[in-house]
């Protein structure tokens, strides 16, 4: 069964799948109600072939009907490359609709929030003001990335290392409870002259399986530090650098460091280096010994990701850390979810004992940024403080504080 309707200029299309007819109806009359276009269908097949050719802007999905499961049709959503925002409709319990979400989000589908039944017109107005989602962008570079063999790759990524277009830029981590600016992560960006912009997922695992990312890591430490250096004369602020999997497997990573940092005067102290929770483990003896020999020079260790791999307290038991950052997924979800905050504050419990400094990242708005306060986090970044900047933003970020 299939019902359209709609209004001349409308905020937007809105696909609905209830088998529940009454209350389907119902949402699409407070949809239309709001501004927005409305089709409802009670069939999964139909669902799919509607979001295709229709292409709605929202998509609101029941996850308790007679014979479809809300469920699959998320993950038909995803398979059939979707964008529109996802809007959960159920009368389920919260850790239900929770589960429900983190399903959505695994499936790469762009939540946009839940419409709790009994439902009212203006609870419906205010699910689609909140579900306002920017559509997922193509990637133009994956298929030239592609097209590159192993020796165009390289030639590449040294010539990017060298001309300048392998970019570095940098995101602000602050206090949790008074926002105080306490130092900056340099992320790797690549400007091709030709292709584009290259993302670091696309490239940095290419360079980490060809034994090329030291290159980047040079590149980026460079960059990084020649930019620090003149912050560091008057700031207590810590620049933080990515090292990745591969160079843990290498025991010149720490002279490397340490000559680079001399060069540009910058104190080893004033350098954190974040290893990715998995990536330690790659080889733990080998690691341990790299990681050690870092802490002896000076430079601070983090985590990153903690609490997204399997062995997080074995790591946090053997290896010279002295920071530990709470992953993006945990934090998303402060404020919103009662399991969220209870595994942020048991990993905030685990590392103060241990003596260690938190850092939560990813952290998007400011309820987040309160609850954070609230258990006693030390740090934060994210979206919500501010977005990675080239240097030039950066300064006028930091001016207009």
């Amino acid at each position: 069964m299939t019902e359209t309707a709609g209004e001349a200029q409308p905020l937007g299309r809105v696909l609905i799948i209830d088998d529940d007819h009454m209350v389907g109806r119902m949402l699409a009359s407070h949809i239309r109600a709001s501004g927005y276009e409305a089709k409802l269908t009670d069939d999964a097949d139909e669902f799919i072939a509607l979001a295709k050719e229709w292409q709605p802007t929202h998509v609101f999905v029941d996850l308790v009907m007679g014979t479809t499961d809300g469920l699959a049709v998320l993950g038909r959503l995803a398979e059939a490359g979707i964008e529109a925002a996802v809007v959960i409709q159920s009368g389920m319990g919260g850790r239900v609709l929770d589960a429900a979400r983190q399903v959505a989000q695994a499936n790469g589908l762009p939540y946009a929030g839940v419409l709790n039944k009994p439902f009212t017109r203006s609870d419906v107005a205010a699910v689609l003001a909140k579900a306002v989602v920017t559509p997922r962008k193509a990637e133009p570079t994956q298929d030239a990335l592609h097209e590159w063999d192993a020796a165009r790759f390289e030639e590449e990524l040294r010539s990017a290392a060298s001309s300048g277009s392998l970019t570095v830029v940098y995101q602000p981590k602050v206090t949790c409870h008074e926002q105080r600016l306490v130092g900056f992560e340099a992320l790797a960006r690549w400007e091709h002259p030709d292709v584009g912009l290259i993302s670091p997922v696309l490239f940095v695992p290419r360079a980490e399986s060809a034994g090329l990312v030291h290159v980047i890591t040079d590149a980026v430490a460079r960059a990084a530090l020649a930019w620090f250096a003149g912050r560091a004369e008057s700031t207590r602020e810590r620049l933080s650098i990515n090292v990745s999997a591969s160079e843990l497997a290498t025991t010149d990573l720490h002279g490397r460091l340490h000559r680079v940092c001399a060069e540009f005067g910058v104190a080893n102290e004033r350098v954190v280096l974040e290893v990715t929770e998995t990536s330690a483990m790659g080889d733990a003896n080998v690691s341990l010994e790299v990681l050690t020999r870092l802490r002896l020079d000076g430079f601070h260790l983090s985590i990153d990701d903690f609490g997204t791999g399997y062995s997080s307290m074995t790591q946090l038991a053997s290896m010279p850390f002295t920071e530990v950052k709470v992953d993006r997924s945990f934090v998303q979800n402060l404020g919103k979810s009662l399991p969220a905050e209870v595994m942020v504050r048991s990993m905030l419990q685990l590392s103060r004992g241990l003596g260690l400094e938190c850092t939560a990242e990813g952290v998007e708005s400011s309820l987040a940024l309160e609850v954070l306060s609230r258990l006693g986090c030390d740090f934060a970044q994210g979206y919500h403080i501010g977005r990675p900047m080239r240097a030039e933003d950066l300064e006028a970020w930091l001016a207009a504080r």
